[in-house]
């Protein structure tokens, strides 16, 4: 549990479930860079004292009155949109649950829903990547990175260009990357040097100067997806100068340079979509399932740590030495 904003402390044991509500026995639980937001702060809709874990697997211990979904011994993917993932227990509405496959294990189990179904709305719904498009995907070694590169390459001659650390092109390379660029190089210049029209495509995570360059990256009928802002955080440390440069660089958007580019800029949020609209969420999270026990996409575990290792797992992603899913283990 994060007790107050930078520190983690214990776990408090998960209610009973009421009617329509499930608890689940978590076997692991995947940490996300929206963690760090909650642990500094900086997150809407958790605010400390609060348990961390936005997505989490394991096995149904009990159903309240109503639930006809899922049943007890089911294994299980549980969406946290409030947090309390890393817990040894977690009780939430039934809407909340996905029955897995008995073979798939829990690590991978609690490694898709958030970086996948971010990915899956941001490429196929708010993107609508087509054949022939191109794509520049930032923090391309990260969760939600990794899951966009395997999405738009199912489209038939995408291009992709994705920004990480020198030490990461080979994995990314692997992973359909291919154009690696080190996140400090001026990626503006060796994109338009490699695709002079522009992306079709930028899933920008970072906002703040970024936002700006991305948009000047668009080729006619391009888009700027939003889906977080890490650029506020450096390391372990909450930056109040980073937040308030975000802000600025985000603020406004020009809708004269929009309609006199044929341009356009997107946010998303994965809470907010399934709060607003619980089918689409569904059908989605469903649909990465199937994706992903046909083996059409594959989720990465970087690393498996127990629950007393939380400060040094969360310390992998905020210090970007992740691939892949950070997974907690009770």
């Amino acid at each position: 549990m994060a007790e107050q904003s930078g520190r983690v402390e214990e776990c408090p044991p998960a209610p009973p479930p009421s009617t329509g509500e499930v608890c689940v026995e978590v076997k692991a639980c995947g940490l996300n860079f929206f963690d760090t937001y909650i642990r500094h702060g900086l997150s809407p809709v958790c605010h400390p004292p609060c348990t961390l874990g936005l997505e989490c697997a394991g096995v149904v211990e009990a159903v309240g009155e109503g639930v006809q979904s899922v049943k007890v011994g089911d294994h299980v993917a549980v969406h946290c949109e409030n947090g309390g993932g890393c817990s040894e227990q977690v009780t939430v509405d039934a809407a909340s649950v996905l029955v897995l496959p008995k073979d798939m294990s829990f690590e991978t189990g609690a490694a898709f829903t958030v970086n996948y179904l971010t990915a899956y709305f941001c490429t196929e719904h708010l993107g609508g990547i087509r054949p022939g498009g191109a794509v520049l995907i930032h923090g391309a070694a990260g969760g939600v990175g990794w899951a966009a590169t395997q999405m738009v390459k199912k489209v038939t001659g995408v291009t992709v260009f994705g920004t990480a650390s020198q030490s990461k092109h080979s994995v990314i390379m692997d992973n359909g990357v291919d154009f690696p660029i080190h996140y400090q190089q001026s990626y503006e210049n060796i994109v338009l040097e490699k695709r002079p029209t522009g992306v079709s495509l930028v899933l920008d995570s970072l906002c703040g100067a970024d936002f700006t360059i991305s948009q000047k990256l668009l080729e006619p009928l391009g888009k700027v997806v939003l889906l977080g802002a890490r650029g506020m955080v450096s390391g372990e440390q909450r930056s109040v100068w980073r937040v308030l440069t975000t802000w600025w660089n985000t603020k406004n958007v020009s809708p004269y340079s929009l309609i006199m580019n044929n341009c356009a800029v997107a946010g998303f949020n994965l809470h907010e979509l399934k709060r607003k609209n619980p089918s689409i969420f569904a059908e989605g999270w469903k649909k990465i399932l199937d994706m992903i026990t046909a083996e059409e996409l594959k989720p990465r575990i970087d690393s498996v740590w127990k629950f007393d290792q939380i400060v040094e797992a969360s310390k992998r992603i905020t210090e970007r030495k992740n691939i892949g899913k950070v997974i907690i283990c009770p």
